[in-house]
């Protein structure tokens, strides 16, 4: 037995010693390398996936906080505007407040004219039938004298006759100057009233201006309202998962290693 051991012991030695042998033994050599080459290789690449998903995280997480910040900022503009709007709407509703109230003043105004400038013709018009009836009768008596001088009658009656004819004279000439007054208080009245319904013209324009811009001001409004709304009501932008789910630092996609954990394990292997 013991040759037939040394015997094949020193076939191996033989064999070991062989060019065939050493072949074989770089070429598992070579492929051994080659094998842990593949591995770093490898994991390599799963480092360059997850420093790419680190970067997409990174750059995601930028993106969302530029969006947030400039829906915050859009929202400040907004509401700034809105708050603006609702104070040039207060100003130009306080205006229309003020106008209306002056328009009704100035419409009182032109009821009191209408009310006066018709009392005024009415005793205008008095005044021309009390004119009238003291003329016809003043017409009569002169027309009587004249009858009594014709017949050479009383001449006392005649006097008497006379001094009524002059009294009539006298109530008609002052009447007349009451009249002309009349007229021409009646004239400044009208013309008082023309002037105030001018002014209620103006006013009633100026009313409509500004109901016109309150109407563009209350659409304005609700359209900043809305945009408020919708910028305060709109959900916060979501992302895929693969990008925010954070793993621990030594595990790797799906649990296993982490890349950079089995590149320190080979690395150790090798020394």
């Amino acid at each position: 037995m013991h040759p037939q051991v040394s015997g094949n012991r020193e076939e191996a030695e033989s064999w070991s010693r062989s060019p065939v042998a050493t072949t074989m033994k770089e070429t598992e050599e070579q492929l051994l390398v080659v094998s842990r080459e593949n591995q770093v290789l490898k994991i390599k690449l799963e480092a360059t996936r997850e420093a790419g998903v680190q970067a997409l995280r990174s750059a995601s997480q930028k993106l969302y906080e530029s969006y947030q910040a400039r829906s915050e900022e859009l929202k400040k503009s907004q509401e700034s505007e809105k708050k603006q709007i609702q104070a040039y709407n207060l100003q130009q509703e306080e205006k229309l407040r003020q106008s209306s109230e002056d328009a009704n003043h100035l419409a009182e105004g032109i009821r009191e004219k209408c009310t006066r400038i018709t009392e005024m013709e009415q005793r205008l018009q008095r005044m021309e039938e009390e004119k009238k009836t003291l003329m016809e009768k003043k017409m009569s008596f002169e027309k009587m004298l004249q009858q009594m001088m014709s017949r050479n009658e009383d001449g006392k009656r005649c006097l008497d006759l006379q001094r009524k004819i002059s009294t009539l004279q006298e109530q008609i000439c002052h009447l007349q100057g009451v009249i002309q007054a009349q007229h021409q208080g009646l004239r400044g009245v009208i013309q008082e009233a023309e002037e105030l319904n001018n002014k209620l013209r103006s006013q009633d324009e100026k009313i409509e201006n500004l109901t016109e811009k309150l109407t563009v001001l209350e659409a304005q409004n609700k359209e900043l309202k809305d945009r408020v709304e919708f910028w305060s009501g709109r959900p916060k932008a979501k992302v895929s998962r693969a990008v925010w789910t954070d793993a621990p630092r030594d595990v790797g996609a799906l649990g296993a290693p982490s890349p950079y954990v089995m590149l320190s394990r080979l690395r150790k292997q090798k020394s």
